[in-house]
């Protein structure tokens, strides 16, 4: 069997609060804490992966994770960043609409750098569903827009984190 070895930089990016770095400790630590703490510049995470590709090679992937502070007003030291980066997630809070409003923004920001990699639109904070300001289907027609895929997911309740991150895994292997 053919054997690869990869390490893969992916970026986190969505506005501040929305779960970025919830969802990379519930991710590589299994774990949450329900305390919001500012990421100050970016903070690297490694997690490694195994799986079997499509075409039977076994893939052994280090994702190395980068979680981007969130504040709009650090764009140009966000965009130092993205350099180098094989694929990203762009997180929005499900009880807040206006960071779905602003993936266009973290989008064509990362882009303008990292060029066409893989790009997943997470919707996260499904758990508190009484709370929403938007539906899966508003994820949806973003995500189309531009060429995403698309999760609801919950850091709190582990609702599709795996699921989006080794499919991520999959996706910049390719």
């Amino acid at each position: 069997m053919v054997k690869r070895n990869y390490i893969k930089k992916i970026c986190m990016l969505g506005d501040g609060a929305v779960g970025k770095t919830s969802l990379i400790r519930r991710f590589v630590f299994d774990d949450f804490k329900d305390e919001y703490i500012m990421t100050i510049g970016t903070k690297v995470t490694k997690k490694p992966l195994e799986f079997i590709a499509d075409d039977g090679t076994d893939i052994k992937l280090n994702l190395m994770i980068h979680d981007i502070l969130g504040q709009a007003k650090h764009e140009a030291l966000q965009n130092t960043y993205y350099n180098g980066s094989k694929g990203a997630f762009i997180v929005v809070d499900m009880t807040r609409k206006e960071t779905l409003d602003r993936v266009k923004w973290w989008y064509d920001g990362f882009t303008s750098i990292a060029g066409k990699v893989p790009i997943t639109l997470v919707g996260n904070k499904n758990d508190l569903e009484a709370e929403h300001q938007m539906t899966s289907l508003d994820l949806e027609m973003v995500a189309e827009k531009f060429e995403a895929n698309f999760y609801l997911s919950s850091a709190k309740s582990g609702e599709n984190v795996e699921r989006i991150f080794n499919n991520m895994g999959r996706r910049v292997c390719r």
